[in-house]
């Protein structure tokens, strides 16, 4: 039995070789015209999204820095409790205002030594040096691991 063929492709052949281009670079520019279009739809999505992914972070920083401050404030009042207490033993115990009033002002300054020691170390683990150098090996399409300090 023969299957009855699609008359199609016959029609096809049978056009001219200008006029087949002509519709195959005219549906390749309907095709072109419909990926921008949603490239632009996409890009505006994006925008949106952006803008109130914004917001959002600047209504979150806000919150955030006011509950620093009263964190902050609590870590304050707590300490001075805590001086307040030492300094009441100390006294209890050595019966000597400037005795306690040394041995206090010693334990601030002992603490604000640890406090400044310690946000020198945290200072120095800030940057992107890691993500600088990836980026700059990916800019350079670099071969090497992310992890090597390739020098070319």
């Amino acid at each position: 039995m023969a299957e009855p063929r699609d008359t199609q492709p016959q029609q096809v052949a049978a056009e001219p070789l200008p006029e087949k281009v002509m519709a195959q670079l005219t549906e390749i520019a309907a095709l072109l015209s419909l990926t921008a279009g949603q490239y632009k739809h996409q890009s505006q999505i994006i925008k949106q999204t952006a803008s109130a992914e914004l917001a959002l972070s600047r209504r979150s920083m806000v919150l955030a820095a006011g509950l620093l401050v009263a964190l902050g404030a609590g870590i304050v009042m707590f300490w001075g409790s805590v001086l307040a207490f030492i300094g009441y033993l100390l006294f209890q115990a050595t019966e000597s205002v400037p005795l306690t009033a040394a041995l206090l002002l010693a334990l601030q300054l002992g603490m604000l030594f640890w406090c400044v020691r310690n946000m020198r170390y945290l200072a120095k683990q800030i940057g992107f040096t890691t993500t600088l150098t990836q980026l700059k090996q990916l800019l350079r399409f670099s071969a090497g691991p992310a992890g090597d300090d390739n020098v070319n």
